[in-house]
């Protein structure tokens, strides 16, 4: 196998370009405040999503293989060791966390405790939401994921120690981004999904419906990053992150032909969308 070659599947299906957007977001945050991204805050934002994205790998190998054949064979010849992989990155990441402050520190206790009753779940939640794990519950599972990156702003605050209302106010849009992107996910799961008795928006509206909700949420975020420019209550230079709803529209129109390959544009094209957030804000500062 080329070396490219196995640059590109390590990179997409070991998880990678998730944790690299992770960190994108994590600088575009940083930037948004004002700061300058500290390499620490960058690599906590890495190890953070990667050690969660392992976590979840790990715990679905068996339903994924339906699903998502290429990246669970992928992932199943380092099975064994993934759950230490998800410990190191953890533990490093807290190590990290702990030399910033101990109220950072705890801030990060959120991100591990919504992954573990995302991927490993308990029973106490069987009583409040009549399942084991949030991932089993119809649009909770897009909810929580979502809500989960949408605390990197307040967690950036945590780390300088200061909070603005525009550092706040990209919470909400973060959170309709990724709403986006998980339903994407869920269409393109359909098939596995339905084998697996796993109830989705695909699965219960059907997927061109859920086309449909995707097409409301990019033009939500976008309606509402413009009310947030037109009323000041953002630098104007974070008008460069109307780019991302666009380019989500244009991957969604390719991802509703006939003959799209969905697992290309959903590992590729809709996670190198979160790459581009550190890129778009940066060039804004320098260009508006």
């Amino acid at each position: 196998m080329r070396p490219l070659s196995v640059a590109y599947r390590e990179l997409v299906l070991g998880g990678h370009l998730l944790a690299l957007g992770t960190a994108s977001i994590a600088g575009a945050a940083a930037f948004l405040f004002g700061r300058s991204p500290a390499i620490v805050l960058l690599v906590m934002a890495y190890l953070f999503s990667f050690g969660a994205y392992m976590m979840n790998r790990s715990a679905e190998m068996d339903t994924d293989l339906a699903s998502h054949p290429e990246r669970t064979s992928y992932l199943a010849r380092r099975r064994k060791i993934l759950p230490a992989v998800v410990g190191a990155s953890f533990l490093i990441g807290y190590a990290l966390a702990a030399t910033v402050s101990l109220i950072f520190f705890l801030a990060l206790l959120a991100p591990l405790a919504l992954s573990l009753l995302y991927s490993v779940g308990s029973k106490r939640l069987v009583g409040l939401i009549g399942t084991r794990t949030l991932k089993q519950k119809v649009l909770l599972k897009n909810i929580s994921i979502s809500f989960g990156w949408s605390l990197i702003p307040i967690l950036v605050g945590f780390y300088f120690g200061a909070f603005d209302l525009a550092l706040i106010l990209l919470s909400p849009f973060i959170f309709l981004r990724l709403m986006t992107n998980t339903i994407i996910f869920d269409i393109r799961d359909t098939d596995g999904d339905r084998e697996n008795d796993v109830k989705t928006l695909p699965t219960q509206l059907g997927v061109p419906k859920s086309f449909e909700v995707v097409g409301a949420l990019d033009a939500g975020s976008a309606i509402y990053l413009v009310a947030l420019l037109v009323m000041g209550l953002i630098p104007s230079y974070g008008v460069t992150l109307l780019v991302l709803p666009i380019y989500s529209t244009i991957y969604r129109a390719f991802a509703m032909r006939s003959n799209a390959n969905l697992s290309f544009i959903c590992d590729v094209v809709a996670d190198a969308e979160y790459i581009l957030w550190g890129p778009l804000i940066y060039f804004g500062k320098l260009l508006i």
